[in-house]
C-alpha cells in the first residue's frame, strides 16, 4: 500500500521521491516560448519567468489546511498564492499557445491608429463573416424552435459601413440576446484596442449584419423538400460577408480620419443618404462563399464540458458552443410528452434552410487547464479565472494573476500595469546587454548628470491632447487586458483576471487606469534586478543625488524589484515549515546530472506522482431539502459544507486508527457534491423550461397567486425549505429523480474523462442526506444489478446511475417512512454477488428481490446513520424483519474522541504518582473480551421461529457485511444533554461529526467482505433477561 499520496494526503511514511529529468515530458520542465525564434531572438531579450497566482479561500494545493470562510468576492492581493511549479508550467504553455501574429498585428495597427493592411483586412473580414453567419444560424434556429417568425423588412436593413451614423434607421433586433451574443463574439475574436479603434467592429453594426444574413437565409434560399439531396451548403447570394470584405479591404483610413466623417464614395448620394452598390436585392452580383462554423457532432450533449454554469459576457465562454448549464436543464432523452412537441433538427426542412459549412475549423476562443493537487479546479485562459469543475461555483470563482515582475524581498507580484511599464522600459533600454553595463559605469564616472541619463521614468509623460500627436500614446505599449496580454503579445505582458466586466470595455476611449508609482523612476541594474525610486531619491544634478553609484556597489535604494519568479524565495518567506508537507523539486534543468538521452524519455518522477494521485474511491454526496434557501442565503449552500467535509475526510485519512484498516491499494477518497436542485424551479407550479412552457396554459396559477401576503419572511422560509417534500410526493417526482440521476452521471462522466481508467478500477459510493436518501433509494431500486460499461460517446442516462454503487450511507433518512407508505421492504438484489457473500443466498427467493421493487437496492452495503434527536430520521432494521430488529442491541458509531468521564478520569489519574489510567482504545474493540451470554431455555427453543430469524440474518448480511443497518451517533453532551434543544440542529449536524467522518473513512477504505468488518460495528444480540456477565 502506498502510504504517501497526493489525493488521499497520507504523509506519515513518505516514499523516497525520484528526481525529475526535466525533459520534454516532465511537468517541471519550463514551458518553451514558441516565439523565442522570432523578434525576441533578434533583440536578444531573455524570456521572462512568469508565475501564475490565484486568490481563493480554498487552498487547491494544500487540502489539509483550513478553509477561509469569507463572503467577500473581491480578491485580496495579500492572499495571493502561487500555483505549484507543475501547474504553473502547464498554465504558461497554454498561455503562450494563445498568442497569434494576426492578433499582434491587429493590436499594433489599432494602437498606432493605422488602418489594417490588405491581407489583415481580408482576414478580419473573414472572421466577421464567420461571426455573422454563425450568429444568424444560431438565432434563426432558436426562433424556429420557439415558433417565432419575424417579418424582416429588407429595405429597412442597411448594411453597416462601420459608422454609428448608419444605424439611425437600423432594423429592430430579433431579440435582446442578439446584441449580447455579438458583443461576446467580438470580445472572443478581437482585442479591446482593436474594437475601440476599428469602426467596423461596432457591435450594433455587426448585429445589423447578422439580421441581414438571417434575411438572406430566409428569402434567398429555396425551401428544402424532404429527401432532396445534393444541395450546396454555400450561400449563393450576396451576403454580408461580401459587404464586410469590401468595406474592410478597400477602406484604409489615415490616423487623421478616425474621428472625421467618412469620405463619400461613388455609391453615396450627395444628399447624404447612403446606398450600397451591392445590396441584397441584387443577387446576380459576384461574391465570395461565406466561411462558417462546422456543425456540432450528432451525439447528444452529455454535459461533461466541466462548466456547469455560464457567465454571460465573459471572454472565457466559447462563443458558439451551447453552455452546459442549458444541456443540464434539458435532458437529452425526451419524455413522451416532449417528443410530441414540435422540434427542429438539422435534418428537418426548417433547419436545412440554415446551412453550415465545415470547410473551416473555428478558432478556439479559450482553453482550460486543470490545476490543484486534487484536480478539482480549472483555469480558463485568457480570462484568467479559476473555477470548480464538478460543481457550480458559489462565490468561489477566483481571479488568476499572471505576474512577470516581483518585489525582491518576498516575491509578491507587482501590479500588472506597473509590471508592464517595467517590462516596456526593459525592452527599450536592454539592461541585459553588455552595452548597458558600460553605460552604468560611464554614468557613475560622469556623476549626477550622467546618472540622470540612465534613470528611466516608470510612466511615460502624458502628451498634450491639443498637440498634433496627442492621442497616439494613450494606449500603453504592453496591455494589461487579459485578452490582449495573451493573444497580442508573446509572453512579456502581465495581466490579472476580473469577475466584473469593464464598464467601458467597448467604448472609444481607453480605460483610465490608476497609475501606481506615477512619479517614480526606475534604474535597471542588470538583466534581472531593478530599483523603483521616488522623486526624492532619483538622480539629480541640482541636489547631487547619486543613487546609481550606490546601486552598482550593491546597496539597496528605493524599492528593489526583480524580473522573473524565484520559488525558493517565496517558500522561505511564506510557506510554513511542515515535516509532513510534500516538497516539490524546483531545480533548473541544467542542475540535474542526467544523460542527454534520458531527458527525452518519460519522467519517472512525474509518472510516480501521477500514480499516487489516482483516487480509488469516489464519493457522491446528495443533499436533501433546503437548497432553494441557499439561493438567497449563501451560508446555507450545500457546496460549502461539502468542501469542509472533504477536508475533514482527508485529515482523518492520516489517523492511525483509519490507516490501520485501509485495504491494500487504497489510494485516497474524493468527495464531490451532487447539486440536483439547482436546475429545478417548482415555485410556479413546475419547471419552467422551454418544453414545459409550450404546454403551460395561460390561465395557470403559481405559488405567488395563492400565497397570502401575511408573514412573508416565515412563508418564504417554509417554501424554500419544506416544500421540496410535497413537490417530491406530487407529479414532479419523476423530474426530481431524473435531475438527481442526470447530475450524478454528469459529474461521474466528467470525473472519468479527467481520470482515465477510473471506470474500470475505481469504486463509487453514495452519501445521501434527508430527502436525498429517499431519492437515492428510488434510483437504486430500479438500478440494473450490474451497471453497464461506461461509454462517453453515448447520450447521458437519466433513468439510472451509470456507475455501480458499492456503499450507500443514509444520513438523517426518512426512507423507512416511505417504505411504510409504499408497502415495501428492504431487500438484497438478486444475482448481486458481493465479496464474502453466499452464492446460494443471492439466488434464494426467500432472501432476495428483483430490480424495480422499491427497497430492493443494487448496492453492496447500506448504512443508516442517524442522530438520536433527529426528528426526520427513522430506523431501517425493522424494514428487514421487525422480530429480527428487536433482537439486536442498539448500535452506536464508535467514538473518535474520549468521553467526558474518560477525560476527567485521565486527568485525575495524572495527579497520582506512579499510576496511569487503564489503556482504552475505542477504535480497536478486538482487545475487549466479549460477554458470556445466558443459554436459552427449552421452552424458548420450542417457540422460537429459527427459520424466520435465519432468513432475516441472511438478508441483513447481504445488505450489510456487519449484519445490521442502523447506527446511532452519540450526542456527546454528557449529563447536560437536552434532547429537545439538540433536536433543532440534529438534522444538519452530520457533516461536522467526527465520529461519522472516521466511520466513513474506515468503511469506504477497508477491504470488502464480512471477515474484514470492524468488531465494533458488527451486529450483537440483545439479552432478554438481566445483563450479560463478564469474566
Amino acid at each position: 500500500m502506498s502510504s504517501s499520496t497526493a489525493a488521499g494526503f497520507r504523509y506519515p511514511y513518505p516514499e523516497p521521491e525520484r528526481p525529475h529529468n526535466f525533459g520534454p515530458q516532465c511537468r517541471l520542465a519550463p514551458a518553451r516560448n514558441p516565439f523565442s525564434n522570432g523578434a525576441d531572438t533578434a533583440e536578444d531579450i531573455p524570456p521572462v519567468t512568469a508565475q501564475f497566482f490565484y486568490s481563493s479561500p480554498i487552498p487547491i494545493d494544500d487540502p489539509l489546511s483550513a478553509i477561509a470562510t469569507t463572503n467577500d468576492p473581491k480578491p485580496s492581493r495579500a492572499a495571493l498564492q502561487p500555483f505549484s511549479p507543475g501547474d504553473n508550467n502547464a498554465l504558461e504553455a497554454a498561455w503562450l499557445g494563445l498568442a497569434s501574429n494576426q492578433y499582434s498585428r491587429n493590436h499594433d495597427h489599432a494602437r498606432r491608429r493605422r488602418s489594417p493592411s490588405p491581407s489583415l483586412a481580408r482576414a478580419n473580414a473573414e472572421k466577421l463573416a464567420t461571426i455573422a453567419h454563425d450568429l444568424a444560424t444560431k438565432h434563426a434556429e432558436k426562433h424556429a424552435r420557439e415558433g417565432f417568425k419575424r417579418d424582416f423588412k429588407r429595405d429597412s436593413i442597411a448594411p453597416p459601413d462601420g459608422t454609428i451614423q448608419a444605424l439611425d434607421d437600423a432594423a429592430p433586433l430579433c431579440c435582446p440576446e442578439l446584441l449580447v451574443d455579438v458583443g461576446l463574439a467580438l470580445r472572443n475574436s478581437f482585442c479591446a484596442v482593436a474594437r475601440r479603434r476599428q469602426r467596423v467592429l461596432d457591435p450594433e453594426a455587426v448585429a445589423q449584419t447578422v439580421l441581414a444574413e438571417m434575411q438572406t437565409m430566409r428569402t434567398e434560399l429555396p425551401p428544402i423538400v424532404t429527401g432532396q439531396r445534393g444541395r450546396s451548403s454555400t450561400v449563393t447570394s450576396t451576403s454580408p460577408s461580401t459587404q464586410i470584405s469590401d468595406h474592410v479591404g478597400s477602406k484604409h483610413e489615415s490616423p487623421g480620419q478616425i474621428h472625421n466623417a467618412p469620405e463619400l464614395s461613388n455609391s453615396e448620394h450627395p444628399g447624404g443618404a447612403r446606398v450600397q452598390s451591392q445590396t441584397l436585392s441584387h443577387p446576380a452580383t459576384e461574391h465570395k462563399p461565406m466561411p462558417v462554423i462546422p456543425p456540432k457532432p450528432s451525439g447528444a450533449d452529455d454535459g461533461i464540458s466541466g462548466k456547469p454554469f455560464i457567465r454571460v459576457g465573459t471572454p472565457e465562454t466559447p462563443v458558439f458552443s451551447q453552455p452546459s448549464s442549458l444541456s443540464k436543464a434539458v435532458p437529452p432523452s425526451l419524455t413522451p410528452a416532449q417528443s410530441e412537441a414540435p422540434k427542429v433538427s438539422l435534418s428537418s426542412p426548417e433547419s436545412a434552410r440554415f446551412p453550415r459549412q465545415s470547410d473551416k475549423k473555428p478558432e478556439k476562443s479559450s482553453t482550460d487547464v486543470l490545476v490543484g493537487v486534487s484536480r478539482l479546479h480549472e483555469v480558463t485562459l485568457p480570462a484568467l479565472q479559476m473555477k470548480p469543475i464538478y460543481w457550480s461555483p458559489v462565490n468561489d470563482i477566483a481571479t488568476v494573476f499572471r505576474a512577470t515582475w516581483f518585489y525582491r524581498d518576498d516575491m509578491r507580484p507587482i501590479d500588472p500595469s506597473v509590471a508592464n511599464q517595467l517590462e516596456a522600459g526593459y525592452r527599450e533600454l536592454k539592461p541585459h546587454t553588455e552595452t548597458w553595463s558600460d553605460e552604468l559605469r560611464c554614468a557613475v564616472e560622469v556623476g549626477p548628470l550622467g546618472e540622470e541619463k540612465v534613470s528611466h521614468p516608470l510612466w511615460p509623460k502624458t502628451p498634450d491632447p491639443s498637440s498634433k500627436k496627442g492621442g497616439d500614446l494613450i494606449d500603453p505599449l504592453l496591455s494589461s487586458d487579459p485578452f490582449c496580454a495573451a493573444r497580442c503579445f508573446h509572453g512579456e505582458a502581465a495581466a490579472e483576471g476580473t469577475l466584473i466586466p469593464s464598464a467601458n470595455e467597448d467604448n472609444s476611449a481607453p480605460l483610465q487606469i490608476t497609475k501606481k508609482f506615477e512619479h517614480y523612476h526606475v534604474i535597471y541594474k542588470d538583466e534581472k534586478n531593478a530599483f523603483l525610486l521616488k522623486p526624492s531619491l532619483k538622480p539629480s544634478g541640482y541636489y547631487g543625488r547619486r543613487p546609481v553609484a550606490k546601486i552598482v556597489r550593491g546597496m539597496t535604494i528605493g524599492i528593489p524589484v526583480v524580473r522573473g519568479f524565484d520559488y525558493d524565495v517565496w517558500k522561505s518567506k511564506h510557506e510554513k515549515k511542515r515535516a509532513q508537507q510534500r516538497t516539490v523539486s524546483q531545480e533548473p534543468p541544467f542542475a540535474v546530472n542526467f544523460h542527454a538521452s534520458n531527458r527525452d524519455e518519460a519522467c519517472l518522477a512525474c509518472k510516480a506522482e501521477k500514480d499516487r494521485s489516482q483516487v480509488t474511491d469516489l464519493v457522491f454526496v446528495v443533499h436533501g431539502i433546503g437548497q432553494k434557501l441557499a439561493e438567497r442565503v449563501e451560508n446555507y449552500h450545500f457546496t460549502h459544507a461539502i468542501n469542509a467535509f472533504r477536508r475533514a475526510m482527508n485529515v482523518e485519512l492520516n489517523n492511525d486508527a483509519v490507516r490501520g484498516v485501509l485495504r491494500n491499494g487504497q489510494n485516497g477518497i474524493m468527495v464531490l457534491p451532487i447539486n440536483w436542485r439547482q436546475d429545478l424551479s417548482f415555485e410556479d407550479g413546475g419547471p419552467m423550461r422551454e418544453e414545459d412552457k409550450a404546454n403551460h396554459p395561460v390561465e395557470a396559477f403559481g405559488l405567488k397567486d395563492i400565497e397570502p401576503r401575511t408573514i412573508p419572511a416565515v412563508r418564504s422560509m417554509i417554501s424554500d425549505v419544506m416544500f421540496d417534500i410535497p413537490f417530491y410526493m406530487s407529479q414532479h417526482k419523476p423530474k426530481m429523480v431524473a435531475a438527481l440521476v442526470k447530475e450524478a452521471n454528469r459529474v461521474y462522466r466528467l470525473w472519468c474523462r479527467n481520470n482515465p481508467g477510473f471506470s474500470e478500477r475505481g469504486r463509487v459510493h453514495v452519501i445521501a442526506h434527508s430527502l436525498g436518501t429517499v431519492m437515492s433509494v428510488e434510483v437504486l431500486s430500479r438500478q440494473p444489478t450490474v451497471a453497464p460499461s461506461l461509454h462517453l460517446s453515448k447520450p447521458l442516462q437519466t433513468q439510472f446511475f451509470e456507475f455501480d454503487t458499492k456503499n450507500l450511507f443514509l444520513l438523517g433518512s426518512p426512507v423507512a417512512f416511505f417504505l411504510l407508505l409504499e408497502r415495501g421492504a428492504l431487500l438484497p438484489r438478486r444475482g448481486r454477488l458481493k465479496p464474502g457473500a453466499n452464492a446460494a443466498d443471492v439466488q434464494s427467493s426467500d432472501v432476495v428481490g428483483d430490480a424495480g421493487k422499491f427497497g430492493c437496492l443494487a448496492v453492496d452495503n447500506i448504512y443508516n446513520i442517524l442522530a438520536r434527536e433527529d426528528p426526520v430520521a427513522y430506523l431501517l432494521n425493522g424494514t428487514i424483519d421487525p422480530m429480527f430488529a428487536s433482537s439486536l442491541k442498539t448500535a452506536y458509531v464508535p467514538s473518535a474522541s474520549p468521553s467526558f468521564l474518560q477525560s476527567m478520569g485521565s486527568a485525575m489519574w495524572g495527579f497520582v504518582p506512579g499510576t496511569s489510567p487503564a489503556p482504552t482504545n475505542v477504535s480497536s474493540p478486538t482487545l475487549t473480551k466479549p460477554p458470556t451470554m445466558r443459554l436459552p431455555s427449552q421452552l424458548e427453543l420450542e417457540v422460537h421461529d429459527f427459520t424466520r430469524e435465519e432468513i432475516a440474518e441472511r438478508k441483513a448480511l447481504l445488505l450489510n457485511d456487519n449484519g445490521q443497518i442502523d447506527y446511532f451517533l452519540r450526542s456527546g453532551s454528557g449529563p447536560l444533554e437536552l434532547q429537545y434543544l439538540n433536536m433543532l440542529s440534529a438534522h444538519t449536524s452530520y457533516w461536522v461529526n467526527q465520529d461519522l467522518i472516521r466511520m466513513l473513512c474506515q468503511e469506504i477504505g477497508r477491504k470488502p467482505g464480512r471477515e474484514n468488518t470492524l468488531p465494533a460495528l458488527r451486529a450483537m444480540k440483545a439479552t432478554k433477561r438481566g445483563l450479560a456477565t463478564t469474566t
